[in-house]
């Protein structure tokens, strides 16, 4: 590993091999830091949390390996006696993005420049921020989802879709965040169903949901897939502040 001589590492970080840190970083508290990655210059991980219950208990950040944090981007240490804010593996975090105490960052996530994300913020695999999107507190935005620059995020976004505006709106699948992902062109197709029904129907969220369960889930996993779906409906049951349900008109969409 390479450590810059103008960083600070403090004696509880531990730091995995063939990481860089680079200058003017500082790793306080205590840190775990995966194998092979990159801290360019003024990251600052394991601070203090801006959080006014934290009251000195001992608590973690758990940073995956293949990481890379760019210019000045920070993330903070937990609240509550031995909890954890964890960044997975493969993720790319821009410069002067801020993760906040508790969130939790899952795998190849992309954050751009300037995202401030909120405590106890939840991203799902393959998520991607644009520039300047903010992130209330306690907000999820699900597996493969993409919100676009200068959002505002207030609502728990579904994955697999694509949202943009103050405050967000859904805009439609993310069909070349999926494409790029992977998935088939079966599962694609049953998702924007599962979109239509959700967005672009006269009926409730619970409704749609049991339509979902009802019309498509069978037909998806008779074609051998249905992962997607099931993912989507498993995060639409475990909301807490509720599913962004403000979103486009069709014909906005094909604009």
């Amino acid at each position: 590993m390479e450590i810059h001589p103008t960083a600070v590492v403090e004696p509880r970080v531990e730091l995995g091999p063939g990481s860089t840190v680079g200058p003017f970083c500082h790793l306080s508290g205590r840190v775990v830091l995966g194998r092979n990655c990159r801290l360019a210059t003024g990251v600052a991980i394991g601070a203090e949390p801006m959080d006014r219950h934290y009251a000195g208990e001992d608590t973690v950040v758990v940073v995956g390996d293949d990481n890379v944090f760019h210019e000045y981007a920070t993330v903070h240490r937990a609240t509550g006696a031995g909890a954890e804010t964890v960044i997975g593996s493969g993720n790319r975090v821009m410069a002067y993005v801020h993760i906040a105490h508790n969130c939790r960052v899952g795998d190849g996530c992309v954050i751009v420049n300037g995202c401030q994300l909120g405590g106890h913020v939840e991203l799902g695999d393959g998520a991607n921020l644009g520039g300047l999107v903010g992130v209330h507190q306690h907000c999820r935005i699900g597996e493969l989802a993409m919100v676009g620059a200068h959002s505002y995020v207030n609502r728990d976004i579904p994955p697999y879709m694509l949202a943009a505006g103050r405050p967000c709106r859904i805009r439609g699948l993310n069909r070349v965040g999926l494409e790029r992902a992977g998935v088939t062109a079966a599962a694609r197709a049953m998702l924007k169903q599962a979109g239509r029904l959700l967005y672009h129907s006269t009926l409730g969220l619970g409704a749609a949901v049991t339509a979902i369960e009802r019309d498509l889930l069978p037909e998806a996993v008779e074609r051998g897939g249905g992962d997607e779906l099931r993912r989507l409906l498993e995060f639409i049951g475990m909301t807490g502040r509720g599913i962004e349900l403000r979103a486009e008109t069709e014909e906005e969409e094909a604009r």
